[in-house]
């Protein structure tokens, strides 16, 4: 069964991932050929090649690209997929446009990964052009089906981190570290952490502690001026982007304070697999994936002062820490790569009887 597995994104983020990991699964199962398709450029690309997963460099990132559009349908033509698999928005919507045009005959998967419903007009009509339709949670599930995505045709599959790839071991710190690690957009809700640390430097019992900020994007200026403002801005490190591995070596508590949008977060479970106590906010995804006192602390979303609380109940309770790494090596056994691919692959073959 031959598998094009589409992603336009010409960064190596989770959902790249994702495609990756599935790809190299497909490769070592019997009866399935994958091969990537992204943009020239795209990291995924030399991924995929370095793991001997063929691949298909399209000119640009750009659905709608009349150049791209030629070069996808001169793909399919070629390549007669069996099933195309799209992982973000752009890829489905070059999909969907080659599976209404009629001039290809697959099955299609969309893969979508944010909890944001759709949008009206050709953002809906693109899904509903799915054979199936996945969201990485059961909340995405559910919007989807909101907006027209019929129950039967939908999914949730969560996805997976590959275990090998991260350690448990700890680097030395002089202070208590908190960190987080994520694009500085709104949706990752960086400004409640700020909040919630100026809360924090008022308590003097604590622990004398740090706060590492993982990530790039428009908000940084904003978010070092809200520090500044906060008068917490020696307490506090803005890395720009670092490997998530790197980070959780560094770390003591991983805070997840994401507000709106989140899928199925990976840095929750590689929060889990480096045994890191960790707290996150209560939205419908993360909930998931956290038990409140299990595997995890949960606190109000948007509510700084909850999340300062929760902090300090890690940072002052060696018990309650260790509980909730505890139960983080429990959970993480059932968001691997392997359990994300295995659920695909038998949508495929349901799919393609």
């Amino acid at each position: 069964m031959k598998i094009l597995l589409l992603d336009l994104g010409k960064q190596l983020r989770g959902g790249q991932r994702q495609v990756h990991y599935l790809a190299r699964h497909l490769s070592q199962e019997a009866g399935f050929e994958p091969i990537i398709a992204a943009p020239k450029g795209a990291p995924l690309l030399d991924l995929a090649e370095s793991a001997g997963i063929p691949t298909h460099t399209l000119v640009s990132s750009s659905d709608l690209n009349p150049i791209n559009v030629i070069s996808f349908f001169k793909l399919l033509k070629q390549v007669k997929p069996d099933i195309v698999h799209t992982n973000d928005a752009k890829g489905a919507s070059l999909a969907a446009l080659a599976k209404t045009s009629g001039k290809a005959r697959f099955k299609l998967v969309h893969t979508r990964r944010v909890s944001y419903k759709f949008k009206k007009g050709w953002s809906t009509k693109k899904y509903l052009a799915g054979d199936a339709v996945v969201g990485v949670s059961r909340e995405i599930q559910k919007n989807m089906v909101q907006c027209g995505v019929e129950q039967s045709r939908s999914r949730a599959i969560h996805s997976g981190i590959d275990l090998s790839r991260y350690t448990t071991e700890k680097l030395p710190n002089d202070l208590l570290t908190i960190g987080t690690i994520g694009a500085l957009t709104k949706q990752k809700g960086i400004r409640v952490l700020l909040d919630a640390l100026k809360e924090l430097k008022k308590d003097d019992t604590l622990p004398a502690w740090q706060c590492i900020i993982a990530g790039d994007g428009p908000l940084m200026k904003e978010l070092q001026e809200r520090a500044h403002s906060n008068e917490i801005n020696d307490r506090i490190l803005f890395l720009g982007y670092k490997d998530s591995r790197e980070i959780l070596q560094r770390i003591d508590i991983l805070a997840v304070p994401s507000v709106d949008g989140e899928g199925s977060n990976a840095v929750i479970k590689e929060g889990w697999a480096t045994g890191t106590p960790l707290v996150s906010s209560n939205l419908a995804s993360n909930l998931e994936l956290v038990t409140g006192g299990q595997n995890g602390l949960v606190f109000a979303n948007r509510d700084s002062l909850a999340l300062a609380s929760a902090l300090k109940s890690l940072m002052t309770s060696k018990t309650t820490a260790n509980k909730i790494r505890k139960g983080g090596f429990e959970s993480v056994r059932a968001f691997t790569d392997k359990a994300m691919a295995e659920q695909y692959v038998s949508l495929y073959r349901e799919l393609v009887r």
